[in-house]
């Protein structure tokens, strides 16, 4: 034990420089990587009043019994600095320790407990800066040699003070505390504490300090091991929360096609229509993201895809003896047929608008709103021509005729592919959108071969 104290005495300096530049670069590090929490800038200031401690234990050490000018005014301030960083340690850590209670909600940071810490250290703080003048604490003789006063244990019992309020702090809530944190959090006040009871009594050893600072160098450890223990968590919660999603998605998508298939079973005369016009505006929409120049998200293309089977939602506010009527509708009964696209707009409106979508949900209506509007402007129910039409809308209008056409309904034989294709060429312009005529023609050739299949 003797040998120990001997080598602690020789070699203290050099340990002092060795854990003072350890914790300046961890203070680096710290400011580097981010202080955004108040635990974060807790930390950054521990780690910089660790450093500067030692910086100043050992300038003190070095200029005591120093008679220069230099010697003097050194003496003085490391001395001076040595008792305050004491308590800006002390207050940085009740800061982090205040921030550790209030991530798990077992200890306000206004606990009565901490205030008392909080004027402790103010009191404390006013007597070093009242030592430094009165010589309270310690005083220097002519040599510049540094001696106790008798005010000096008091130096020792309000340090003592906090550090025991954070022990009782730390056994009271310590089940409350992140399991790596728990242990050190209490060392970092209770070894402190022996070393004082060590220090009052042995003079010459500086053991506080380094114990202070090897504290810090551990806290901040394990605070990095417990950061990368809560980001693995997160992950992993994001990453179930993320197949959380994507199952009521999926589970959304099969309602949503589910009702437009039940909504359309009611028209005996479009049997399949909705998932086979779901099937045109994938391929068209598939050969579109092919041109980089339309810089289509792939967010909005499966919006797109998912939106589709709904355009015709709106005919379930059509009565069934006008949506079932076998034939050709009757001018009025067409403009009663012509309301389910308005009407299916404001149906989506009303189911999607809490599904914390907005984009989804804009798609969905504009393509039920506006997918029988015609590029010069003659199509319903808002007359838009043009650009004003939304993509969506002019994909779908082309999906929608074409399925129209070369299928058969009661009233109509199903058109050759070679008939349909004429119609939808000659209406490029007029009808539909031309500038998605080189994308229809390229999907042509999938379109036939999948209608060939489900005819």
């Amino acid at each position: 034990m003797y040998a120990f104290l001997e080598m602690l005495r020789a070699h203290q300096l050099n340990y002092m420089m060795s854990l003072s530049s350890m914790c300046f670069i961890i203070a680096g590090f710290v400011l580097l990587t981010g202080t955004s929490t108040k635990k974060r800038k807790a930390l950054l200031v521990l780690e910089l009043a660790a450093a500067l401690l030692l910086f100043s234990d050992r300038a003190a050490f070095i200029y005591e019994g120093d008679p220069s000018t230099k010697g003097f005014y050194w003496a003085r301030i490391s001395n001076f600095l040595l008792f305050t960083l004491n308590f800006a340690i002390l207050g940085s850590y009740s800061a982090y320790l205040k921030q550790v209670f209030e991530e798990t909600h077992s200890l306000k940071s206004n606990h009565i407990r901490f205030k008392v810490v909080d004027i402790l250290i103010v009191v404390g703080v006013l007597l070093v800066i009242i030592s430094q003048f009165t010589g309270f604490y310690y005083y220097f003789d002519e040599n510049n040699t540094y001696y106790r006063n008798s005010g000096f244990i008091i130096s020792f019992i309000i340090p003592a003070a906090i550090l025991s309020i954070f022990i009782s702090l730390n056994v009271q809530y310590y089940r409350f505390m992140p399991k790596r944190m728990r242990l050190l959090l209490l060392l970092f006040t209770f070894n402190p504490l022996c070393s004082a009871v060590f220090q009052l009594f042995v003079y010459g050893y500086d053991a506080i300090n380094l114990t202070i600072a090897a504290m810090a160098i551990l806290l901040f450890i394990f605070d990095l091991l417990d950061v990368r223990k809560v980001q693995a968590n997160n992950e992993k919660l994001r990453d179930e929360v993320d197949a959380k999603n994507a199952r009521i998605i999926a589970m959304q998508s099969n309602l949503i096609v589910s009702l437009a298939v039940l909504v359309e079973s009611r028209d005996k005369s479009t049997g399949g229509h909705v998932l086979r016009t779901r099937t045109g505006v994938r391929f068209i929409v598939e050969e579109m993201q092919k041109d980089a120049g339309l810089k289509l998200s792939e967010d909005y293309c499966k919006c797109l895809l998912k939106a589709a089977p709904m355009h015709d939602i709106g005919k379930i506010s059509v009565e069934d003896a006008i949506l079932c009527k076998k034939g050709r509708f009757t001018p009025e009964e067409f403009e009663i047929m012509k309301t389910h696209a308005e009407k299916g707009a404001v149906i989506l409106h009303d189911i999607l608008s809490n599904t914390g979508d907005p984009e989804f949900e804009t798609v969905a209506e504009n393509m039920a709103h506006y997918h029988h509007e015609r590029w010069d402007g003659s199509g319903y129910p808002k007359g838009l021509k043009g650009t004003e039409i939304p993509l969506e809308a002019r994909i779908m209008a082309i999906a929608d005729v074409y399925d129209a056409l070369v299928s058969k309904r009661v009233y109509k034989e199903s058109m050759s592919f070679e008939e349909a294709d004429k119609i939808i060429m000659e209406g490029m312009g007029s009808q539909f959108d031309k500038s998605l005529e080189k994308y229809y023609v390229a999907a042509r050739p999938r379109l036939e071969a999948y209608y060939s299949s489900v005819h």
